[in-house]
């Protein structure tokens, strides 16, 4: 009798159990969960490095107009006040000196010459670019002054109050000094107005900024609000299929396909583990065909037991009874002999399938 051989162990374990679809290569197409981190904190960075550059670039807009503002434009909008206020009071004082000659009266009108002096000076520095407009001022102010305070002053001063008079009835002195308050209040316009785009342009500014920090509120919500659902479809979703997976393996049943249809991480550890169940399936299985093989080695043991206890001991049983029966009937001998010689070819044929040879082997010592 012939005992089944053992089949290729290597070839057992790597062949593809039926039910167990090789991996479709879906988790390289999902990438891996640190590439989408990476892709997401990148276009994250991306939005909130920009949105800080418009926040930084209002605030700067925003501190250039109010530094404009305190330290330009403001103290020009006061000191042409100052100005206009001098003029005023030279205005005021030379008439008060034409009326009554009492020199009291010039007091406030050579105060503000100082006053007139220093003002140009700040105006001239602070807005030069209304130099044109200030050059007027000054003109129409020197005008005003030597064509008409001053000769006045000096009528009245004189005792010529009768001339003086008649020259301020005329006007002389009231049409020039409308013409600088005129150039005065031209100057006044344009910083009112320069100071009105500073201020409007801060303004911008601050809303822009107010509206980046509310970009920024509604991206901080919104990637909250993504990251949930990503979370989910990333990462849950697949490590719960996969948990689901390892436990139906886990119960016994070797053919339950292992999903890799998530992040590459999770698709690696799904692929061990198929890998895994791959390798015990197929060691099971070789353990069960050794132990079939082993039965049957044993079931033909015990057929050889058999032959040899009970029919090979029959057969050498029946040969010498024939034996004997040849020897006391002599002519059926050559019948009888024959008979044996075929017992014995056919216990020689029993021996050797039994055993592989035509003679036992000898028991052991």
């Amino acid at each position: 009798m012939t005992v089944e051989q053992p089949d290729d162990p290597t070839a057992s374990a790597g062949a593809a159990e039926p039910g167990h679809p090789a991996p479709k290569g879906s988790a390289r197409a999902w990438g891996s969960l640190r590439r989408r981190l990476q892709v997401l904190v990148l276009v994250v960075l991306v939005a909130v490095f920009a949105l800080l550059a418009v926040a930084l670039g209002s605030m700067a807009q925003a501190s250039a107009a109010d530094r404009e503002m305190m330290e330009r434009l403001g103290p020009a909008t006061t000191s042409v006040e100052r100005l206009q206020s001098a003029y005023v009071d030279q205005e005021t004082g030379m008439r008060g000196y034409l009326l009554t000659g009492q020199e009291d009266f010039l007091r406030p009108f050579t105060a503000a010459t100082a006053v007139i002096a220093a003002e140009q000076r700040l105006l001239a520095g602070a807005v030069p670019e209304l130099g044109g407009s200030l050059a007027a001022v000054t003109a129409a102010h020197d005008d005003w002054s030597a064509n008409a305070a001053l000769p006045l002053i000096d009528l009245r001063r004189a005792g010529d109050v009768a001339q003086a008079s008649a020259l301020a009835a005329r006007g002389v002195g009231k049409s020039r000094f409308d013409a600088l308050r005129q150039r005065v209040d031209a100057l006044r316009t344009q910083i009112r107005s320069e100071a009105d785009t500073a201020y409007a342009a801060a303004a911008a500014a601050r809303s822009r900024l107010v509206v980046v920090l509310g970009v920024v509120a509604a991206l901080a919500v919104a990637l909250g609000l993504i990251t949930l659902p990503l979370q989910r479809r990333w990462v849950l979703a697949p490590l719960h299929r996969l948990g689901e997976d390892v436990a139906a393996v886990a119960d016994g049943d070797y053919a339950h396909p292992i999903r890799d249809d998530g992040l590459l991480e999770l698709a690696t550890v799904g692929r061990g583990v198929a890998t895994m169940r791959d390798r015990l399936t197929a060691h099971a299985d070789l353990t069960a065909r050794a132990e079939r093989r082993r039965a049957h080695a044993d079931q033909a043991e015990r057929m050889a037991d058999t032959l040899r206890r009970d029919v090979i001991v029959e057969l050498s049983s029946l040969t010498m009874d024939l034996t004997a029966a040849a020897g006391r009937h002599p002519r059926a001998a050559a019948e009888l002999h024959a008979v044996v010689r075929r017992l014995d070819l056919t216990i020689t044929a029993i021996r050797k399938a039994i055993f592989g040879r035509p003679d036992p082997l000898p028991p052991p010592a």
